[in-house]
């Protein structure tokens, strides 16, 4: 079992969000507390009224994630028990919010979004709300005897070993054929992997993904093996057009890869040359 938590200013898109499952339709509202809106809008606004009696705080409302491994499919009152359970073990469970449960992925997850603030104008608490929600989401698991989040990880990560060498292997073996970044995706693609680009808010070259067309599974480049990625790709002599745009700390980090490069390459040359004669 799986759980992510943050505060974040909200907002009626946020609740809306939740609310929809996608192609499925609207999502099936587990539960709520203290919240009679019909939509977005209205939910966000009572939420507000309460608010107001605490401006200090900016963040006022937690967003959170919860997801049950899929050992099972969970009824609907399995997974109530479970929102109920999180929320007490947050310090959320007298507040307003809305929990909704989303299947469009394939597996079931709950979403979560609450009031930080409670009817007395007190604040949660957020310090490492991320760490509590993981804590609480492990003591929920062991208690019911479902898979923690390390478990899901080291069954997930055993499971696609296979995967992750062939893409790896692909990868080195693209890297020594190309000389440019174009070149590099194409020997990839011949190889059954789609290289794909992940792009920032202004179309920045931020990292690299990898999809393998025969499994359909997809890894971001750390994933596959440590060190995978664009600066690995610069010292391997592999060339970015001008027109690929990188983020400035991954621009810095080639350029200064590029340079080490070529002096170390003119060094060699002023050597051999020096041997000659």
């Amino acid at each position: 079992m799986v759980s992510k938590a943050k505060a974040v200013r909200g907002s009626a898109q946020s609740i809306d969000y939740i609310m929809s499952d996608k192609e499925l339709g609207d999502a099936l509202i587990l539960d709520s507390n203290g919240l009679a809106g019909a939509n977005g809008n209205e939910m966000l606004s009572e939420m507000r009224f309460i608010q107001q009696s605490n401006t200090n705080c900016q963040n006022n409302c937690i967003s959170i994630v919860l997801s049950p491994s899929d050992e099972k499919k969970f009824t609907t009152e399995e997974l109530k028990k479970l929102t109920q359970d999180h929320l007490k073990n947050l310090g959320l469970d007298k507040n307003q919010y809305l929990a909704t449960v989303h299947e469009s992925t394939g597996q079931q997850h709950i979403h979560i979004f609450a009031n930080r603030i409670d009817i007395n104008g007190k604040a949660l608490n957020d310090s490492n709300i991320h760490l509590k929600a993981h804590e609480s989401a492990n003591k929920l698991a062991k208690e019911r005897g479902l898979k923690t989040a390390k478990e899901i990880s080291e069954g997930k990560e055993l499971s696609t070993k296979p995967t992750r060498e062939r893409i790896f292997k692909s990868y080195e073996e693209s890297k020594a054929s190309a000389k440019t970044f174009e070149g590099f995706k194409t020997e990839m693609d011949k190889r059954g992997i789609q290289v794909i680009e992940s792009r920032n808010n202004k179309g920045e070259l931020q990292g690299l993904k990898f999809t393998d067309k025969k499994s359909l599974e997809t890894f971001k480049a750390s994933d596959i093996k440590k060190g995978v990625g664009v600066p690995d790709l610069a010292k391997s002599g592999i060339t970015f057009s001008p027109t690929v745009k990188l983020t400035p700390p991954l621009a810095i980090n080639v350029a200064s890869i590029v340079k080490d490069l070529t002096i170390k390459i003119a060094n060699q040359v002023f050597k051999q040359s020096r041997g000659m004669g």
